[in-house]
């Protein structure tokens, strides 16, 4: 026991038990490919053409050349009938084969402190009275805690005396936490600043001196009105300068996907309640200039009653679903539906055009009904109503550390979630877990090349160019953003509150300028972004250490972390993102009329079950690590298969990521069906599964 043993394997040189992370990943050579790589497109039920090849066994030349045309001739009479719609799903489908040599296990766990740490996490996230099958995600993530876990490695990191490579954005954080902790100290500076943030050129009904209530007391007494708002754009325009994933009627949220475009969606947030209101009202009444207060007298009654109105249109607005259709909708359509806006005015605040560079022609948002219903709320609803709700909401954020109890965790939540934050928190890698990464990538480029050679809905000549693609993309390590920290200049006696509004307005200008520009940068807020125009994927360093990409955890982990948010990135190089620019970069179409026709028969598969190109690379990152082949150790406390830990590591990577697209991806892979038992299902009852590539 104490002597470490070797285990043999036929052909291949020793490996020990106690192998970490480390080592090079070896790959099957084609003669000896593993059964259970999975190269298919499949929908459906089994297709008769290969039933009928394992029923004669291996074909002669000439079986070959017969089966070959009577495919040829099956595929073109399947297009032709799925441009009628009757396309048969089963032409697309997936065959368990056995394996032929299972992958040992260890007899021990995992024993490395992150392992220990991994497992413990983990354990306490899973909710075993959930079923895998009938939803993952929450069976996985019901107890994740991100942002406990985040608290604590910011101040640990913050009050460490040590040296960092990302002193700049070190030095603001600790100004940040500093300014929180010592608020009190600074009352009469506080009064002044907090001026800047609701700024009396701004409509604040419930504290304006110069909003006149006659002139809207008929509005409120008529609720069948139409109501005007002319300062929405003005009040919107403060507010996304600042938070635009959340100016309290939209959300701005810049693609993470591979093209530098900003997304319309409903705000992320939770609802104040009248408490909160009521009590950011009081501190705003405090510390509000007199000259924007005036010698105004409003009653407790006025302001209850105001601040019901703001509850009940809350109310209104957070019941209105943001369930999106198939396909994207533009800018045009957007102002159709939601005409209060001055979308032109509004979105020439972000970044006004300067030559080429522009975002107009990159704001789109989602077919819903969403934008026509807010629009709706709007012209039924008071501009004093409308206003209050928006500014007071949006004051709320930078009070949050006054109103909270718990003022040394709410400070470190914002401040972590500021791109000075977050750098520090993630900006540094693993020495190991980056040469972990290049070690990982050919076997990862192997099965994107197999499943491209496989790729049924693309012409041989596209296949070819795709591989081309994919030979010469690039990869960059790390997001860049810290040298424009020295823009802040923060000043020395300003409140958290005022500085808290300079650094998210900083970082929120560096957004839109990154996407106007074309540039990539920490300011897009992600992990991985492939650039379809340069044909580079940039990794951020945040996934090369724990608990994503580390040498000290176990490969089917590391894999799972590629599986959820590096491959899918990768798939963009040949599909319709892709399609438009070439191994050289050369902006033109490569896609032929057939290819194009096929890609749209398969993506109505995945419009009618909610499927997501983030299934392909789950199977991809599955097959990419089933063709390793050194033993694995269990996560102590898990008496599981390598197979069930690679999908558990894998829900613990995406438990940040919408719950339906997870567990509607993972129903589309066989392997997470057998692994745990989901096929066991009625079928009945099961829905066809698609895939788009592997």
């Amino acid at each position: 026991m104490n002597e470490e043993v070797p285990i043999k394997k036929t052909k291949e040189k020793q490996l020990k038990k106690t192998q970490s992370s480390s080592h090079l990943f070896l790959i099957p050579s084609k003669g000896n490919k593993k059964k259970t790589a999975l190269s298919l497109v499949e929908v459906g039920l089994p297709d008769p053409i290969e039933e009928q090849q394992k029923i004669l066994g291996r074909p002669t030349p000439c079986t070959v050349l017969a089966v070959s045309t009577t495919l040829f001739v099956l595929i073109l009479l399947i297009i032709a009938l799925g441009q009628l719609g009757l396309h048969d799903k089963s032409a697309f489908q997936w065959v368990k084969e056995d394996k032929e040599n299972p992958r040992k296990q260890v007899p021990l766990p995992c024993v490395t402190p992150e392992c220990i740490r991994y497992s413990a996490e983990l354990l306490e996230s899973i909710n075993p009275e959930i079923n895998p099958c009938s939803n993952f995600h929450e069976h996985v993530c019901s107890g994740f805690a991100p942002k406990n876990q985040n608290f604590q490695k910011l101040l640990k990191l913050a009050v460490s005396q040590s040296t960092s490579d990302h002193s700049k954005a070190l030095k603001t954080v600790r100004i940040m936490l500093s300014k929180c902790a010592l608020e009190e100290s600074k009352e009469l500076n506080r009064r002044e600043q907090l001026g800047t943030i609701v700024s009396p050129l701004l409509p604040f009904p419930i504290f304006s001196i110069n909003w006149n209530l006659n002139s809207h007391s008929s509005a409120t007494n008529d609720s069948n009105s139409t109501f005007v708002h002319e300062h929405l754009t003005e009040v919107l325009i403060h507010i996304s300068r600042h938070t635009p994933d959340d100016t309290g009627i939209l959300g701005l949220t810049p693609s993470t996907d591979s093209e530098f475009s900003i997304f319309v969606i409903k705000p992320n947030s939770s609802s104040l309640t009248l408490y909160q209101l009521r009590n950011a009202v009081d501190v705003l009444k405090r510390h509000i200039p007199e000259d924007m207060l005036g010698n105004r007298n409003i009653s407790e009654n006025e302001y209850e009653r105001q601040l019901n109105d703001i509850l009940e249109l809350q109310k209104k607005l957070k019941a209105v679903e943001f369930e999106a259709r198939p396909g994207l909708i533009l800018l045009k359509t957007i102002k159709e539906q939601m005409s209060h806006v001055d979308w032109d005015e509004l979105i020439d605040s972000w970044y006004p055009t300067n030559g080429n560079n522009t975002v107009f022609g990159k704001v789109f948002g989602f077919n819903t009904t969403y934008y026509k219903e807010i629009n709706d709320i709007l012209s039924s609803t008071p501009s004093e109503t409308v206003y209050n709700y928006l500014l007071l909401r949006f004051s709320f954020i930078f009070l949050r550390s006054e109103l909270s109890s718990k003022l040394e965790e709410t400070c470190l939540e914002q401040v972590a979630e500021t791109v000075p934050g977050r750098i520090v928190l993630h900006g540094s890698a693993e020495p190991e877990a980056m040469e972990l990464f290049n070690q990982m990538r050919p076997t990862i480029q192997t099965h994107m090349r197999r499943s491209l050679l496989d790729l049924e809905w693309m012409d041989a000549s596209g296949i070819e160019i795709a591989l081309m693609k994919l030979e010469k993309t690039k990869t960059i390590f790390g997001f860049e953003g810290e040298e424009l920290i020295d823009e802040l200049n923060i000043i020395e006696n300003s409140s958290y509150a005022a500085t808290l509004c300079q650094v998210l307005e900083w970082q929120t200008k560096n957004m839109f300028k990154s996407i106007a520009e074309n540039t990539v940068s920490i300011f897009l807020n992600s992990d991985v972004f492939y650039s379809v125009e340069r044909n580079e994927i940039t990794i951020s360093r945040s996934l090369l250490h724990y608990p994503f990409i580390s040498s000290h955890l176990p490969n089917y982990t590391n894999f799972a972390t590629v599986a959820s948010k590096v491959i899918p990135q990768l798939i963009h190089i040949f599909d319709e993102r892709g399609r438009f620019y070439d191994a050289n970069g050369a902006h033109r179409d490569w896609w032929i009329t057939l290819t194009n026709d096929n890609f749209r028969q398969v993506l109505r598969c995945f419009d009618s079950y909610v499927q997501h190109v983030f299934g392909v690379g789950i199977t991809l990152g599955w097959n990419a690590y089933d063709s390793t082949e050194e033993p694995y150790a269990v996560l102590p406390g898990f008496n599981r298969s390598d197979t069930d830990l690679f999908f558990y590591s894998l829900g613990k990577t995406v438990c940040n990521t919408d719950p339906v697209k997870i567990n509607a991806a993972l129903a589309s892979v066989p392997e997470f069906n057998l692994a745990f038992g989901c096929a066991s299902t009625k079928k009945k009852n099961r829905k066809p599964m698609c895939k788009m590539a592997a």
